[in-house]
C-alpha cells in the first residue's frame, strides 16, 4: 500500500472511529457532528469505485465500535468463546457497512454526474440508505445516525415533522458544509449559500424546539396516573431455571406488594418478567399445570392488590400446523378474581436472537441465540391496552427502534408508550444505552410520552420532548414510581410517517437514474477555490 493510500485508508478509519463514539455509552455526541468530515477529504479525487471501498472501511470501523457489545450474549448465554464470539459482530459491522458505502458512493456519483453540489446530493443519499436500511427483510435499523442528537433536545424537535432521518439528514449536510468552508471546496458562492443555510437552519430548529418543549410542558394535560416501574434484576442465567421460578416470581409479587401500598394506578412487569406460560384462557394441556398455578396466582395478585399489572410472558402459539409461542404482553385487572383485559404479541422479532430468517438455508448453519423456545411466531395486529382514560401502546424489547411502528401504534390512538424489555443479555455494554437513546426520539416524534421497564435496566419516563427521567441504574433491584401525563398533540410525523425519508429515497433514485443516463464529464481532482484578495474596506 502506498503512503498515500495508507493514509487515505487512516482517516478513513479514524471518521468511522470518531462516529462509532458519537453514539452512547461513549456519548460523545458532538463528533458525528465533524466525524464524516475526514471521510470526505479521503474520498476527494479518488474514482467512483475507490470512493465505495473508503466510505465502506469506514461505516465497518464506526459500526466495530457501535456494536462491540453482541459477543457477550454470544459468549455469556451461548457458550461460545470470546475469540470465537467476535466473528459474528464483524459479519455484521461489514454488512451494516454496504449501507454507508452505498450512500456515500450514490451521493459522490450524483454530484460527480450532476454537478448538484454534494452538499444537497449527500445528506439526501444517507437519508435514503437510512430508511431502505429499516426496512428490508431482517432489518437492523440500530444507530441511524440521527440519534447520536438525542441529548439535543431543543435541535430534534423537528423530527416531529420528519422523524429521525431528518436529524441524520442535518448531521450529514453539517459534516458537509464544514468540509467546504474549512477545505475551500467548491466555488466561494458554495461556501457563502451553504453556510448561511446551515446557519439560518440551527437557529430556526433550536427557537423552534425550545419554543415546542416550552409549549408542550405548560399545555393542560388531558389525564395522567402513577406509575410503579418493577426492575426484577433477574439473571439471565437463572430466568428460565424452573427451580428458579419461586425465587424470581416471589421478587415481583413483593415488589408490587409495596408499591401497591403507595397507592400507585398500574404495576409494569418488563419484558418476560413471568417466566412461564401465560395463556388467556386457563386451558393448559396436563404437562403445564405448574404454569396454570402461577397463572392463577398472578391474576390473584392483581386482586388482592387491588391494582393492575402489564407484564410480559411467553404463551403458546399455532402457526402453519405447528406448535410455537409468542412473546407476549398482557394487562391484568383488579376487578373479580383478576382479569385478562388485553395482550399483545410481539410483531418485530430479533433476527437470530427470537428467530432464524431464511431458516431453509441459514438454519443448517446457525442457532439461534436464545435459549428455552424455538422460533418465536411473530404477532400480526398492533393492539392497544385502555386504562384510565389512557390508550396504552405497548413496544416489546427493540420495537422501539422502529420508527414507523411506534408511530402507526400513536396514529391508531395511543397517547401512552410503554416499553417492555429485558436488557439482560447484553451486560454492562453499550446497548442498553444505546437502546434507550433510540427509544427517546420515539417520543419526540410522536410527542407521546414513554413509559420504559426493563429486567436489569435501564428503566425510565421518556418524556414528550425526549428527556430521559427517573432512569433506574443497571443491576440494581427495585422500583421507581413516576407519574404519567398525556397531551392531547397530533405530530405531522404521526400523520404522513417515512414521507421525508421517501421522498429522499425517491431523489436517490431519480439523481442515480438521470447521473447513469446522461453523464457529464466528471472532474476527479476537486482543487481548492482560489484565494481572493479583500481589500482594506473588507468588500471584494
Amino acid at each position: 500500500m502506498s503512503s498515500n493510500n495508507a493514509t487515505r485508508a487512516a482517516l478513513a478509519v479514524v471518521s468511522g472511529l470518531a462516529l462509532g463514539l458519537a453514539f452512547p455509552k461513549f456519548d460523545y455526541g458532538l463528533l458525528a457532528w465533524v466525524a464524516l468530515v475526514p471521510l470526505f477529504y479521503v474520498i476527494e479525487g479518488e474514482s467512483l469505485r475507490r470512493v465505495f471501498w473508503w466510505a465502506y472501511l469506514q461505516g465497518f470501523a464506526a459500526n466495530v465500535v457501535s456494536l462491540y457489545w453482541i459477543p457477550v450474549p454470544l459468549h455469556d448465554f451461548a457458550d461460545v468463546r470470546m475469540e470465537f464470539a467476535i466473528f459474528p459482530m464483524f459479519a455484521l459491522a461489514a454488512i451494516v457497512a454496504i449501507n454507508t458505502a452505498a450512500a456515500i458512493w450514490a451521493g459522490e456519483f450524483v454530484a460527480r454526474r450532476t454537478r448538484i453540489p454534494a452538499v444537497i446530493t449527500m445528506p439526501i443519499a444517507w437519508t435514503a440508505l437510512e430508511w431502505f436500511r429499516t426496512y428490508v427483510p431482517a432489518a437492523f435499523p440500530w444507530n441511524l445516525l440521527g440519534y447520536a442528537a438525542y441529548r439535543n433536545l431543543e435541535l430534534i424537535q423537528f423530527a416531529e415533522f420528519t422523524g429521525v432521518y431528518g436529524v441524520s439528514a442535518l448531521i450529514v449536510f453539517f459534516n458537509a458544509v464544514v468540509y467546504v468552508v474549512i477545505f475551500r471546496r467548491g466555488a466561494y458562492r458554495l461556501q457563502t449559500i451553504s453556510l448561511s443555510a446551515l446557519t439560518a437552519m440551527m437557529l430556526a430548529f433550536v427557537a423552534f424546539g425550545a419554543w415546542r418543549i416550552d409549549n408542550i410542558e405548560h399545555a393542560p394535560p388531558s389525564g395522567s396516573f402513577k406509575v410503579a416501574m418493577v426492575q426484577g434484576n433477574i439473571p439471565q442465567s437463572l430466568k428460565w431455571d424452573p427451580k428458579f421460578l419461586p425465587q424470581s416470581y416471589g421478587v415481583y409479587q413483593d415488589e408490587t406488594a409495596e408499591a401497591a401500598k403507595r397507592g400507585v394506578d398500574l404495576v409494569v412487569w418488563p419484558e418476560a418478567a413471568a417466566a412461564f406460560l401465560f395463556q388467556p384462557d386457563d386451558q393448559y394441556p396436563a404437562a403445564l399445570t405448574g404454569d396454570a398455578e402461577y397463572r392463577t396466582a398472578l391474576l390473584a395478585l392483581a386482586k388482592d392488590q387491588h391494582t393492575p399489572i402489564l407484564f410480559g410472558a411467553p404463551a403458546l402459539a399455532r402457526a402453519n400446523g405447528r406448535l410455537g409461542f409468542y412473546n407476549r404482553a398482557y394487562l391484568v385487572s383488579a376487578n373479580g378474581q383478576g382479569e385478562v383485559d388485553a395482550y399483545y404479541d410481539k410483531i418485530e422479532l430479533v433476527p437470530f436472537g427470537e428467530y432464524v430468517p431464511a431458516r431453509a438455508i441459514l438454519g443448517f448453519f446457525v442457532n439461534k441465540i436464545v435459549n428455552g423456545f424455538g422460533d418465536l411466531v411473530p404477532g400480526t395486529r398492533q393492539t392497544l391496552f385502555d386504562f384510565k382514560g389512557a390508550k396504552l401502546g405497548i413496544l416489546i424489547c427493540y420495537e422501539s427502534i422502529f420508527p414507523d411502528l411506534t408511530r402507526r401504534e400513536v396514529d391508531e390512538g395511543a397517547n401512552v408508550l410503554v416499553n417492555i424489555t429485558n436488557d439482560a443479555w447484553y451486560g454492562e455494554s453499550s446497548a442498553p444505552y444505546q437502546v434507550l437513546a433510540m427509544a427517546a426520539l420515539r417520543s419526540v416524534e410522536t410527542k407521546v410520552p414513554m413509559v420504559r421497564v426493563a429486567n436489569t435496566g435501564i428503566s425510565a419516563l421518556i418524556e414528550p420532548s425526549g428527556r430521559i427521567t427517573n432512569r433506574t441504574p443497571l443491576f440494581k433491584r427495585g422500583t421507581e414510581i413516576v407519574d404519567v401525563s398525556w397531551r392531547p398533540v397530533r405530530t405531522l410525523y404521526t400523520i404522513v410517517g417515512d414521507l421525508f425519508a421517501e421522498i429522499c429515497f425517491a431523489l436517490t433514485l431519480i439523481g442515480l437514474l438521470i447521473a447513469w443516463q446522461w453523464p457529464r464529464p466528471a472532474t476527479l481532482e476537486v482543487k481548492p477555490a482560489k484565494s481572493r484578495r479583500v481589500p482594506a474596506n473588507g468588500r471584494p
